[in-house]
C-alpha cells in the first residue's frame, strides 16, 4: 500500500471541492506516484510469499492478473514482467480483464483450475493499479469517492493457509454493458485519443439514457442479481448471513454503502468503510487489502467469516465466502 494523500491536503491544493469533503466523509487516497503497477504487482507477490512460507514462486501452477487501468506499454502484458523477475518461463500466467470484480472472480478460475488436476497445489491471483496518469483525476473522476493505488496478491492452494475460500460466484447482467461506456464509439478506443475517464459523467448519462427509454429497472435487476450471488455464495458455503463477521464492499460513495447495508441487514461496523474511506477504490483490490487490514489490526480472528461483495463495469457481480483459520504466520500443517 503507498501512503495516503488526505483529503485536508487535496483541499489545500485545490484538487478536491472542500464541500464534497464534509458531503462525502472520504479521508484519503492511496498515491504511488511514479511506481509501476506491475512493480507494485512483483511487491505485493514477494510479500504474500514471505508470509506463505514456500521457497519459489517459480513452483505455481497459475497465475492470474487481474487489472482495471493501463498497466504499460501499449501491446505489452504485465503478467510477463512477473514472470521475467520472479516466475521463469514454465508458470502459465494470464491477464484477466473484468473490471473491479477482477480479483474475486479470478479466484473462481483459479480455485477451478487447482481442482481440475490432482498435481496441481498453488495458484496465485495479484493485482495492481496505479490510476496516476494524464487520463485520471482520482479527486473528482467519481462523485462521492476517491481513487487509490495498490496491489495485493493471494496464493491459493489446497493444503494449508490462514483462511479458507468456502465458496464464490461471479456473473455479469449484459443488459447494464452501456453502464460506464458514456455513449462514446467502440473505436477509437478512449485512450488511444486521449480522452480523460469520469464515471460521473458516464454514469449520469446512462441513468438519463434510461429515464428516456423508461428503462430504469435496471436498477433493481442489478440489486436483484447481488443478492441473488450472496446467497448462492452462502448457501454453497454452509453459512448464513448471521455467521457473516464482516463484509467488505467496494471502496466507493457512503449512500452505496447504505444501500448495500440495508439490502443485507448489517450495520457500518460490520463493513469495511472506515478503512475504505482512507485509502480509496483501489481497483480489483479493495475487498483483499481491507482483509489484510481487518488480519492485521484484529478485526478478524481465527473463526470468523468474511464476506466480499464485488461490482465492475459491464455490469458484473461477484461474491466470495472466507473462514479464517488463523492470524498468526503460516505453517505447513495447518488446514487448507
Amino acid at each position: 500500500m503507498p501512503d495516503s494523500v488526505s483529503v485536508e491536503q487535496a483541499v489545500r491544493e485545490g484538487w478536491y471541492p472542500e464541500e464534497e469533503a464534509e458531503r462525502f466523509q472520504q479521508i484519503g487516497a492511496a498515491v504511488a506516484g511514479d511506481m509501476p503497477a506491475p512493480e507494485m504487482a512483483r511487491l505485493a507477490v514477494l510479500d504474500a510469499y514471505d508470509r506463505w512460507g514456500e521457497s519459489s514462486p517459480r513452483e505455481l501452477d497459475l497465475l492470474l492478473y487481474p487489472s482495471v487501468w493501463h498497466q504499460g506499454p501499449n501491446g505489452w502484458q504485465p503478467q510477463h514482467y512477473l514472470q521475467k523477475h520472479l516466475l521463469g518461463g514454465n508458470v502459465p500466467a494470464f491477464e484477466i480483464r473484468s473490471g473491479c470484480v477482477g480479483m474475486i472472480s479470478s479466484l473462481e478460475l483459479a480455485a477451478s483450475y487447482l481442482r481440475a488436476g490432482e498435481d496441481r497445489r498453488t495458484a496465485m491471483v495479484v493485482s495492481s493499479d496505479n490510476h496516476g496518469t494524464p487520463l485520471v483525476d482520482r479527486w473528482r473522476m467519481t462523485p462521492g469517492a476517491l481513487i487509490g493505488d495498490a496491489a495485493a496478491a493471494l496464493v491459493l492452494g489446497k493444503e494449508y493457509g490462514m483462511a479458507e475460500l468456502l465458496s464464490v460466484n461471479a456473473t455479469v447482467i449484459p443488459e447494464a454493458d452501456a453502464v460506464n461506456d458514456g455513449a462514446y464509439p467502440l473505436f477509437p478506443p478512449d485512450a488511444t485519443v486521449g480522452r480523460g475517464l469520469s464515471f460521473g459523467d458516464r454514469h449520469e448519462e446512462f441513468r438519463q439514457r434510461l429515464l428516456k427509454a423508461q428503462g430504469t429497472g435496471i436498477h433493481l435487476t442489478i440489486q436483484k442479481t447481488m443478492m441473488q450471488q450472496v446467497e448462492q455464495t452462502l448457501d454453497e458455503a454452509g453459512i448464513g448471513l448471521s455467521d457473516i463477521t464482516r463484509v467488505a464492499f467496494p471502496h466507493g460513495r457512503r449512500e452505496d454503502l447504505d444501500g448495500q447495508m440495508s439490502w443485507l441487514g448489517i450495520d457500518e461496523d460490520q463493513t469495511t468503510w472506515d478503512y475504505g474511506r482512507r485509502v480509496g477504490h483501489c481497483g480489483a483490490v479493495d475487498q483483499f487489502i481491507a482483509f489484510e487490514h481487518l488480519i492485521a489490526t484484529g478485526g478478524l480472528v481465527a473463526g470468523d467469516h468474511l464476506l466480499m461483495v464485488g461490482f465492475g463495469s459491464g455490469t458484473s457481480v461477484a461474491a466470495a465466502a472466507f473462514r479464517v483459520l488463523s492470524t498468526s504466520p503460516v505453517t505447513q500443517g495447518a488446514r487448507a
